[in-house]
């Protein structure tokens, strides 16, 4: 059995998603399951939501089977987190003590090999050639463009939104018909003590640079921008004319920015795979994708090979 982990936000489970849905395909005999438990304690973003967006979509290719308590525990040698709830903390803190016995005593023989990508780095070689008479419990983001570049259409038709209705669907007709440009300014979060020593919170030199990138390969391009904080990006693109703020897409309905941003001719990323994917899943022709070489205070942005994808 193969276990693959989901953490974080929307943009981390899809890319998780994307190597949950590789290994089926590379290993038909073997079952995969995914382990959301991280979401029965955690409430980061928006929670677990890869199931709320794509799971009932007309046409869609999406599945997901869950690994269960005991197939987790097989594979990892950890006792998951059991409830959701109110209780879901508590219950964590009880299991901490025994987590950390089990991991000081070694994971018992029956458990399988753990892959932790945070922990040392994993090779998509490694990827390929699992041994999998054994169970095989992986835990990372593998956002890195090996993953994905050859299944872009293969992800497109598991992760299909949902219909636009109402404003989402007259900006979208809008953006079909110009040369529209979707910019993400991520802010938020990396502003926070937990993140704040970690991620950059890009300025106005990536974006002035990115938006002269994309004025020299359109004639009349027309900028959407897209950030939790409007009040700061009104004030800092003032000297960006061609441009409109989005910020009717709030809480459960965030997700309709990176679909949004799926429509536009180009995309000016951040540092943040929300806007990655909304480039990666960006349904027009030779479309642009201008993205940071920037990402983490301590560690460049890998260089992409993708066609239209341009590093600043």
């Amino acid at each position: 059995m193969i276990i693959v982990r989901f953490t974080s936000g929307l943009g981390n489970q899809m890319f998780q998603y994307n190597l949950y849905s590789f290994l089926r395909e590379r290993y038909p005999d073997t079952q995969v399951r995914a382990d959301v438990r991280w979401f029965y304690t955690e409430d980061e973003h928006h929670g677990f939501e890869l199931e709320r967006i794509f799971a009932n979509v007309e046409g869609s290719r999406f599945s997901l089977d869950e690994a269960t308590a005991a197939e987790i525990y097989m594979a990892s040698g950890q006792i998951p987190a059991l409830v959701r709830g109110p209780l879901a903390p508590a219950v964590k803190y009880l299991l901490g003590p025994v987590n950390r016995k089990l991991r000081e005593a070694g994971k018992p023989e029956k458990c399988g090999i753990t892959l932790d990508q945070l922990a040392a780095p994993i090779s998509r070689e490694s990827i390929l050639n699992l041994d999998v008479t054994r169970n095989c419990y992986i835990f990372g983001f593998f956002i890195e463009e090996a993953y994905y570049r050859d299944r872009t259409e293969k992800l497109r038709s598991e992760l299909k939104f949902p219909p636009f209705a109402g404003q989402n669907a007259e900006l979208a007709a809008k953006m079909a018909g110009e040369e529209s440009v979707a910019v993400h300014v991520r802010r938020g979060d990396y502003l926070s003590a937990k993140y704040s020593d970690k991620f950059l919170c890009l300025g106005m030199d990536y974006y002035e640079k990115a938006v002269g990138i994309i004025k020299e390969k359109f004639d009349d391009p027309v900028f959407y921008i897209f950030s939790e904080d409007p009040d700061y990006v009104r004030e800092a693109f003032s000297w960006l004319p061609e441009k409109t703020v989005i910020t009717h897409n709030t809480g459960n309905e965030s997700y309709r920015d990176m679909q949004l941003m799926t429509k536009c001719r180009a995309v000016i990323t951040a540092n943040s795979t929300f806007s990655q994917l909304g480039s990666v899943l960006n349904e027009n022709p030779g479309h642009i994708t201008v993205y940071p070489a920037r990402y983490m205070k301590d560690e460049d942005a890998e260089v992409r090979t993708m066609p239209g994808w341009i590093r600043v």
